[in-house]
């Protein structure tokens, strides 16, 4: 945290406490200032959603980067795989087809303690991918491996019986190189590890991402950090004072 220079760009790497740390993180920008009123969430009614995605033959499609609203206090409950979180609490489904990526779903905008699970398979033999339940405070974060073309569905429910309102979003990685850098006589830095290469840093929203197959940095002569892997963005100071953070995943 610190007090920011209005008009004064500032650099952020992330990266590990040391050389050999690195894995997925999530990166959020704070700040006192007032932010512009966010575009409304779509939200789709609870009558809507009862009759609708609470069975996971009638999942509805999550696109990414597109936020849906909802609650799952009308919901049935279904029963899901021992392997993917036992609880009794209501849900309710969507579907995401992968694109080859790694993928990132999360429920962090949600009002109560919320549980994520991902299958893939048909609806009557689930088979369990990934699940979450306390990534960000009490709400959850799932990450995978996306293979292309395969349909993953997705249960919004709650940690043991507990139900409420809350926001799902699939989000693309940030952090991860699209291919394999090509070996040269001369190396180039892979983009996202240059510091003129920098990501805005939008204030108010999570970055996900990893540090993985990134290019080592060392900042020992300037901020006295061991070097690590990492990932540069940027932002705008605003005379306020702001807030970077990586608490959501428990990479070192």
């Amino acid at each position: 945290t610190w007090t920011s220079v209005e008009g004064k760009d500032y650099f952020v790497l992330v990266h590990g406490s040391s050389a050999s740390d690195a894995g997925d993180y999530v990166l959020e920008l704070e700040s006192t200032a007032p932010t512009p009123v966010p575009t409304p969430v779509p939200t789709i009614a609870p009558t809507t959603l009862s009759s609708a995605n609470g069975i996971c033959d009638n999942a509805i499609e999550l696109v990414t980067g597109t936020p849906i609203s909802g609650s799952t206090t009308d919901a049935p409950v279904d029963g899901i795989p021992d392997s993917c979180g036992t609880n009794v609490a209501p849900g309710r489904w969507y579907k995401w087809t992968g694109d080859g990526n790694k993928a990132f779903v999360n429920t962090c905008g949600s009002s109560y303690d919320t549980w994520l699970s991902v299958f893939t398979g048909s609806c009557e033999a689930l088979s369990c991918v990934v699940h979450n339940d306390d990534s960000c405070g009490t709400r959850s974060i799932v990450s995978w491996q996306s293979v292309i073309g395969t349909e993953y569905l997705i249960l919004v429910h709650g940690y043991n019986d507990r139900v409420g309102d809350f926001v799902v979003e699939a989000t693309k990685e940030i952090g991860a190189p699209t291919s394999s850098p090509t070996l040269e006589p001369t190396p180039k830095p892979i983009i996202l590890g240059d510091c003129m290469s920098a990501i805005d840093l939008p204030i108010g929203r999570q970055v996900f991402g990893t540090n993985e197959d990134q290019p080592l940095v060392d900042l020992t002569p300037v901020c006295d950090s061991a070097p690590g892997y990492g990932v540069w963005y940027k932002l705008t100071g605003d005379g306020e004072d702001v807030t970077v953070s990586t608490c959501g995943r428990r990479t070192d």
